[in-house]
């Protein structure tokens, strides 16, 4: 008798919420759901094939030439916008401490194209220092390509290993603070501070690395890890934010006042070195286009781990 009425309550039961047991897998109400697909709703949007990252396709490469040359002294600058990027102040600041920048575009000037010219046939040589670290090059563009993503950096090394003791480095007072002046680098730190589809908000850091590379305990993501790292001066006062087109291309180079002796970061980062042979850098950081890349779930996968 008890088995009895047992069996008339269970189905009684199955009767009255069986259907809406089994209506809500798959329903945005299931906890179910996130173990199966789920197909685009047209009332959804894109927003159902997942978000979208946009990240920007840059292209870099370093100029070497002997210091006092035309092309990087004066002929380059002629044809590069240095007004529309900042205020005559930020401007001028820049400058006293050395730094230049402009900005080139669509259609290359001559001058430029024929450094670009200069830099890739010296890679092509062999001389890895005329490039920054990268992971291809394509034919026919500025140089070595790399991918920067919306709140993630890229650096670029325009000096490395530099020999302090041949250096006046007391003569730069941003670098009074430094106790370990060996190994010096000289680096360009890149972020987007905003993407849109055919431009970019490019930050441009300079920083100073120094200092034996060592084992150095870091914080990250709650777990302890014990990086290689160098001291590192960032020279916030002088990063600079310029707009680039999709072909537009921002130069880099040494400001160095008609007159003046003075020895400076600009110097430091771009023509450290005295003498007859004695080079100058330039660097070049083109904007080659905005990718668009979807996320997208694997349900497969979160099944099998749900499995397991």
């Amino acid at each position: 008798m008890v088995c009895s009425r047992r069996s008339a309550i269970a189905a009684l039961l199955m009767s009255a919420s069986g259907c809406n047991l089994f209506r809500s897998v798959g329903t945005e109400d299931s906890v179910l759901t996130s173990l199966f697909p789920r197909g685009k709703d047209p009332n959804r949007g894109d927003e159902a094939s997942g978000p979208v990252l946009s990240l920007v396709r840059l292209e870099a490469n370093i100029a070497s030439r002997p210091i006092g040359d035309p092309k990087i002294r004066r002929l380059v600058w002629e044809e590069l916008d240095e007004s529309g990027l900042m205020t005559p102040e930020q401007r001028r600041t820049l400058n006293e401490s050395g730094f230049r920048i402009g900005v080139a575009g669509s259609s290359t000037p001559w001058a430029l194209q024929s450094l670009v010219r200069d830099a890739s046939a010296a890679r092509r040589t062999g001389d890895e220092s005329q490039s920054p670290s990268a992971v291809d090059t394509v034919p026919g563009a500025l140089g070595p390509s790399f991918t920067l993503m919306p709140n993630g950096q890229s650096y670029l090394e325009i000096q490395s290993q530099l020999d302090e003791s041949r250096l006046p480095l007391a003569r730069i007072p941003q670098l009074s603070v430094l106790r370990d002046r060996q190994g010096l680098r000289c680096v360009f730190e890149l972020s987007a501070k905003e993407i849109a589809e055919d431009w970019v908000l490019l930050n441009i850091l300079p920083i100073v690395f120094s200092g034996t590379s060592t084992l150095r305990l870091t914080i990250q993501d709650n777990t302890a890890k014990l990086p290689v790292r160098q001291n590192t001066i960032p020279l916030y006062e002088h990063q600079v934010t310029v707009r680039l087109l999709a072909g537009e291309v921002a130069v880099i180079g040494r400001y160095a006042a008609v007159g003046s002796d003075s020895w400076n970061l600009g110097n430091l980062f771009f023509a450290p070195d005295e003498g007859s042979s004695a080079t100058e850098r330039i660097l070049m950081i083109g904007m080659s286009g905005i990718e668009k890349l979807r996320g997208q779930s694997d349900p497969t996968f979160r099944l099998g781990a749900y499995n397991k």
